[in-house]
């Protein structure tokens, strides 16, 4: 079958189709200005399903369903993929709707990656048809590579996309609150038992909606999806157990300092990986977006790079379902939900440790200057943990010349003074909601 007659049995069938239901993302996207919308996360955490919040808004606008083109270039009717598909879309959709010539068509391009050069096709459209706005989706990093943001540089906005935080997780359950109240209300009871269950399954959406599905199998396979499919024959790894024996590793160890000679040590005794594979290999995670890394914080960019790095997982539920773990990690996983509600929100963060060997988890860096400073300790009735964490947070806003910072623990709501320093504790389940 050639490429336009795939194109118009895809055309009829999104016509056809009923929107299926959708659990609304806290997104809201402006679709008045012309730039090129890219909707960027991990395989299964939402972007499809964000796509068709978006899509419904625009019909409840009053925007006519004909007008509005959604695509998933992983769709079997489109395969083969003959390297023409995109090229000829606009043509092939103006003969099949000779009436829409004159309104402004909305195309939603889902997986996006899937297309070569599909980045040269929307700088041209973009600065050829006013009238056509372009929201593209993608499960790799790569979309904003280098190539791509030189082409499209002041055409396209990026939407970075997760599984659930933890406020969308209560949304799905239908579970309301008022936040102002929500210490002292008997409502918080819940809440802490939602809490629980998000710390341990995640937010991955299906794992939400399907919780008898059995969602430990469920993340597994996201995680092999993602290792094999996403990386693995992407990127030709010519020994992918070993790849994906490091990629369990280091997700089995997240929030811990590491360095690139220290995981090649690791593997010395197994395989023959260079220091050079080992920093491809990591790149290779963070470009499916299934692990982040956070830098020391440095005023020396060369000492920076040189210190070791923190890694953290795309999902808590991902964590327990695929790492090796002996013993309880309720820190570390309490750790990689700061970390993940603090990059859902776009913060630009590092960690700190002093020459006295004290530890900062985050520092929140805006503009040229530290903001704020965060610890995690999941329980601070030991006393020698509890004074553990407050040296390092004193000396730490010492350093940064900060007045306050925030302990994140299990259940502890106080605030005090410590060497002029103020101190505010905060459960993890109440500062996700706040924040």
């Amino acid at each position: 079958m050639d490429t336009k007659s795939k194109l118009k049995h895809v055309f009829v069938e999104w016509q056809e189709r009923e929107l299926p239901q959708f659990q609304r993302r806290r997104r809201d996207k402006d679709f008045n200005s012309p730039h090129i919308v890219d909707i960027l996360g991990v395989r299964h955490c939402g972007k499809t399903y964000y796509m068709f919040q978006l899509i419904s808004e625009l019909l409840n606008s009053g925007i006519p369903k004909s007008n509005i083109l959604y695509i998933n270039l992983d769709d079997d009717r489109l395969q083969p993929l003959n390297g023409d598909e995109l090229h000829l879309l606009i043509e092939t959709f103006y003969e099949f709707h000779e009436d829409s010539d004159n309104y402004k068509l909305y195309l939603f391009l889902d997986e996006i990656q899937n297309m070569p050069d599909w980045e040269k096709w929307a700088k041209s459209t973009y600065d050829k048809h006013e009238n056509i706005k372009i929201v593209v989706s993608g499960s790799n990093a790569s979309l904003l590579s280098h190539d791509m943001s030189t082409l499209l540089t002041g055409r396209h906005v990026t939407t970075r996309m997760f599984p659930f935080s933890f406020s969308e997780f209560l949304d799905f359950h239908e579970i309301k609150y008022q936040l102002k109240t929500l210490r002292y209300s008997k409502k918080k009871t819940l809440v802490k038992k939602m809490f629980n269950e998000y710390l341990e399954n995640g937010g991955f959406p299906e794992v939400t909606y399907y919780p008898d599905l059995g969602q430990r199998e469920l993340l597994q396979s996201y995680f092999d999806e993602i290792i094999y499919r996403d990386i693995i024959s992407r990127f030709n790894i010519r020994n992918p157990q070993v790849f994906k024996q490091l990629s369990i590793f280091c997700i089995s160890n997240i929030a811990k300092p590491h360095t690139f000679n220290s995981l090649r040590r690791l593997f010395a005794n197994y395989t023959s990986l260079s220091t050079d594979a080992i920093i491809n290999y990591l790149s290779y995670l963070e470009d499916a977006f299934l692990l982040f890394s956070v830098s020391h914080y440095d005023h020396s960019m060369k000492k920076q790079i040189n210190k070791p790095k923190k890694l953290y997982c795309i999902d808590t539920g991902m964590i327990n379902a695929v790492s090796f773990r002996f013993s309880d990690n309720l820190g570390q996983l309490y750790e990689n939900l700061v970390f993940l509600q603090l990059k859902r929100s776009n913060h630009e963060m590092y960690y700190w440790k002093s020459a006295k060997g004290h530890e900062v988890d985050f520092v929140i860096k805006e503009g040229l200057k530290a903001s704020q400073l965060i610890q995690v300790c999941f329980d601070v009735s030991d006393a020698e943990t509890k004074s553990r964490e407050i040296r390092g947070m004193v000396e730490g806003l010492n350093y940064f010349d900060l007045s306050k910072g925030t302990i994140i623990t299990s259940n502890s709501f106080h605030e005090e003074i410590v060497d002029g320093k103020m101190l505010r504790y905060v459960p993890l389940w109440y500062w996700l909601l706040e924040n």
